[in-house]
């Protein structure tokens, strides 16, 4: 994988992450929009979603920012952009098992926990590879390193580590981290993390 090749693939990364985020109107009651209000016909509230960010890194890095707002009011498991675009964009780089297991990990949007578990173990992304990441649990640990586990598994050798699939030697070890550290000092009480720096 050439420097330029890798220069790019992080420029698109971080286009969608800072430029858009996913912040598309969130707070503001707008019937058409999104948020929460009295319906004027029945009086009662009236809900619709505005966000859908699960999976914290996998919106910004698989889908263009034109996206966000229409799987934001999608039904997870109907979204009609992000099963496509998880595949699509990572068959530009990387195997097609790696893209249809990428495919089948990420998508839906949501957490998924299997309540027959252990619930003191939560492991991201446990539930999806059958406790691979730690449990089958799944859910996420308050401690889980949500986006060092999803950049790992989209661009590092997470997937093949796991024993889901075999090594495709394509993996861009400096987009698989995000040099972020986290010292998990956490409380014992609500809301269990330290205060903001």
């Amino acid at each position: 994988m050439t420097t330029r090749y890798k220069l790019a693939l992080l420029g698109t990364i971080l286009a969608g992450a800072i430029v858009g985020g996913c912040t598309s109107g969130a707070g503001v009651f707008n019937p058409q929009a999104g948020g929460a209000g009295i319906s004027p016909s029945t009086g009662s509230t009236v809900y619709k979603q505005i966000e859908l960010l699960s999976r914290p890194a996998v919106k910004e890095v698989f889908e263009l920012f034109e996206s966000h707002n229409k799987t934001n009011r999608a039904e997870p498991y109907a979204d009609p952009v992000l099963q496509g675009q998880i595949k699509s964009f990572t068959l530009n780089f990387r195997s097609k098992e790696n893209a249809d297991t990428l495919q089948a990990i990420l998508y839906p949007n949501v957490l998924k926990a299997d309540l027959s578990q252990d619930v003191t173990t939560a492991s991201y992304l446990g539930y999806e590879t059958g406790g691979a990441t730690g449990s089958k649990w799944g859910g996420r640990a308050l401690d889980d390193d949500i986006v060092g586990i999803s950049l790992n598994a989209i661009f590092g050798n997470t997937l093949s580590a796991l024993g889901l699939i075999p090594d495709d030697m394509k993996e861009a070890p400096c987009l698989a981290l995000d040099n972020v550290a986290y010292d998990k000092s956490n409380t014992k009480t609500f809301p269990y993390i330290q205060a903001p720096l």
